[in-house]
Formats: C-alpha cells, structure tokens, sequence
C-alpha cells in the first residue's frame, strides 16, 4: 500500500501530494487524516495522509514513511472537505487551509510537542497487608471506602511511608489524563420563565433546527437574547447533536462561558487564540473525544471537529 502525503513546503505553490510506500509494521496504522513522518530530500517532515491506494508499478523506488505521529486522525472527513473548500475559495495553499484549522499541537509542524497531562492516582493492592506503624494505619485507612486516592492527598500524611508501601506494592500507581482548565462545574436548574418576546424567537427557529436556516435575533443589551439560545442549545442537546457558539471578541468570552456553564455544566469546550498550547490541545481532544458537546470561542472556534452539528 503506499499513501499520498500533503507536506508544507513553501517554495511549492501547489497542492501536490508526494507518494509514500507504507511499511508492513504500519499497515495497519496509516489512515487517511493522521499525520506521518517521511523522508524529503535531506529532511524529515510531517505531513498529512490524504490518500491510501494500492501499490502500483513505477520507474522509479519510493522511500518508506519514517512512523506515524497519530493514534488517530487528526483531520476527519469533514475537515479534509473543508480544507479543500477553503483552499479554493481563498487561492491559499492545501496545508496552509488544514494548519489554520488545528491547534499548534497538531499541526504538520516537525519538532513541535505538546504533552498530555498526567495526574497520579493510587489504589491499594495488597488488601491483606498488615500495618507496621501508625503512619502506615492512617494511610492504609484511607482506602476502606475508596478504591482509589490522589497521590498528592497520601504523600501529604508522609512521603517516605508512601514510596515504602509503593515499593512493597501495597500501593501502585494509576496515571490518569487531566485538562489543564477546570471542568468541574454545578448546573444551576433554575431557569428563567422566557417572555412573550423570547417564547416567539424560541419557537420560530425550534420548529426550523432540523433545516439549513439561519436567523438574526435582534434585541438592545439585556434583552435575553441569550437564554433564547441557551432554550435552542437545550433542544439540540436532546437531539444528541453539537453546538458552536462563536463570540465577536475574546473579551466576551468569559461572561458567556460562566453563563452557559451555569445551565450545561461540563458540556462545553472553550477554543480561543488567549488559550495557551496546552489548553488549545486539551479542549480540542475534549471535542474529539465526544466528551463536550458545545464549543464556544472567537472566530477558530468555527473549526471544532465536530461530527453532528446542530446549531
């Protein structure tokens, strides 16, 4: 099998692809929207698989891809369309369309990391293990009615007894990824009873969500305009479908965010250029990951890699 790989390289002007023959250890790793890393001339790049075909017969040897650098795709079918689209539509080049979508993490960019974050856990082991001391006691107490503890909430009785009963396995240790941004928020269930104004907005576009419509919903500040989209995002939730909400300017975005947060709770991902690379990364994955179903940001927040938009 070989694939086709869009790679940056400015003195191109085209959107020309380069043919790669897939190794037989990554057969089965290669997929269409992932990023690879392969040979070019005296340099290795990354790029990205747009095409995957049979093995043809060619005058000439093609050089293997070097490894994958996703698990999975990065650019879904969507996306790769998308690209396309805007490259057309604005002359610029095929992977300057699909670098502006991604957050700096997972673009085509060679040498550039963003780790995952890591928080560790521990978890009793050995649940017939007797107690030397007192410490020891206090700490093995801790797990009666829980499986498992922050490290850090058992480090802080003694580290020396913890890495003693980590080493005698008593103890063992669980890595689990968090988000640099706190997603533990309350729903507030009270919500405001819609007026007269706001019960017709609600109901002129909910009996259209289903259609490609859009609407200008025109009302002085404070008006509640807003709950009238918080009543739609509820509708389209129930649908099991997405929601962007895109803002003006960053500066809106926080108001708008503890105002949705109070009604949706962990359900929102918030993508803005003030977000630093690790936190694009995170709330990007979060979406990727169906663990949100609204994102709300500026004028990037357009390109979350969604799958079944509602609203």
């Amino acid at each position: 099998m070989v694939a086709e790989v869009l790679v940056e390289i400015k003195a191109l002007g085209e959107n020309k692809t380069f043919t790669y023959n897939i190794p037989d250890n990554l057969i089965d790793k290669v997929n269409v929207g992932i990023r690879v890393l392969v040979p070019f001339s005296k340099q290795k790049l990354e790029g990205f698989v747009l095409n995957i075909n049979k093995k043809q017969k060619l005058d000439y040897e093609l050089k293997d891809i070097i490894d994958i650098i996703d698990v999975k795709p990065v650019l879904n079918n969507e996306m790769l369309e998308l690209g396309k689209y805007i490259s057309k539509k604005t002359l610029c080049n095929l992977i300057t369309a699909y670098q502006t979508m991604l957050p700096s993490a997972l673009k085509a960019k060679n040498g550039f990391n963003v780790n995952k974050k890591y928080v560790t856990y521990l978890k009793l082991n050995d649940k017939n293990y007797k107690a030397k001391n007192e410490k020891q006691q206090k700490i093995l107490d801790l797990f009666k009615n829980k499986n498992e503890m922050l490290k850090k909430d058992i480090t802080d009785i003694s580290t020396s007894i913890t890495k003693n009963l980590i080493e005698k396995k008593v103890l063992v240790e669980i890595k689990k990824e968090t988000y640099r941004l706190n997603n533990d928020y309350k729903i507030d269930n009270n919500k405001p009873i819609k007026t007269k104004d706001q019960q017709n907005a609600f109901d002129i576009v909910n009996k259209n969500l289903n259609t490609f419509k859009s609407y200008l919903l025109h009302g002085v500040t404070g008006s509640g305009k807003t709950e009238v989209y918080m009543s739609l995002i509820e509708e389209v939730l129930k649908q099991d479908k997405e929601i962007i909400v895109l803002v003006p300017e960053i500066s809106l975005t926080p108001q708008l965010i503890n105002t949705l947060r109070n009604r949706f709770g962990n359900l929102i991902a918030i993508l803005h250029s003030r977000l630093n690379d690790g936190e694009k990364y995170d709330e990007w994955r979060k979406i990727e990951e169906k663990q949100v179903k609204i994102a709300v940001g500026a004028r990037s927040a357009i390109f979350a890699p969604f799958t079944n938009l509602g609203l």
